[in-house]
């Protein structure tokens, strides 16, 4: 097994507008804009037929670990009674898929899973109850279907080809 290291702490709370003003005040973080992770490719307990998926986020520019911020949406991993702590982040695995399976072997279950456009898995969930509670999120290397919150495109960073949510920098 690999010594993965964690990238974020995902949070999911009922008001984004709400923690991210709480969280800011308490520990002094900056958050990133809302973004959206949208996909018509995530699976999950509650559906698992690939079905839409509209989670907003934010995320601490202090880290990392990072924290995410994450609202509710839906009924499975990302529904209410999944609200407070929700998943360690652990970013650049090249095959998530076979990382799961690793998991699998253990005794380690998967709940969620999104899958881009063009059929790669972009990330997947290990089930939160095989961990003592903990969900790890296996995240692939490449740019998910994250959009702005108004659904427009995210700007690229031109020294690295990737999206962010930050923006271009200001000066």
């Amino acid at each position: 097994m690999p010594g993965e290291l964690i990238n974020h702490i995902g949070i999911l709370v009922p008001d984004l507008e709400a923690a991210i003003a709480k969280w800011s005040s308490v520990m002094g973080y900056t958050f990133s804009p809302i973004a959206r992770y949208r996909t018509a490719g995530y699976s999950d307990r509650s559906d698992p037929t690939p079905h839409f998926h509209d989670a907003r986020i934010a995320v601490s520019r202090e880290g990392p670990p990072y924290i995410e911020l994450m609202g509710i949406t839906g009924s499975g991993t990302h529904g209410p009674t999944e609200a407070g702590f929700h998943h360690l982040g652990i970013v650049g695995i090249n095959d998530v898929d076979g990382r799961i399976a690793q998991c699998a072997a253990l005794g380690v279950g998967d709940d969620g899973k999104s899958v881009i456009d063009d059929g790669r898995c972009h990330l997947r969930f290990t089930a939160k109850g095989d961990l003592d509670g903990v969900r790890l999120e296996f995240i692939a290397p490449f740019d998910g279907p994250t959009v702005a919150d108004d659904g427009s495109p995210l700007w690229i960073d031109p020294s690295t080809g990737r999206k962010s949510r930050w923006g271009p920098p200001t000066t």
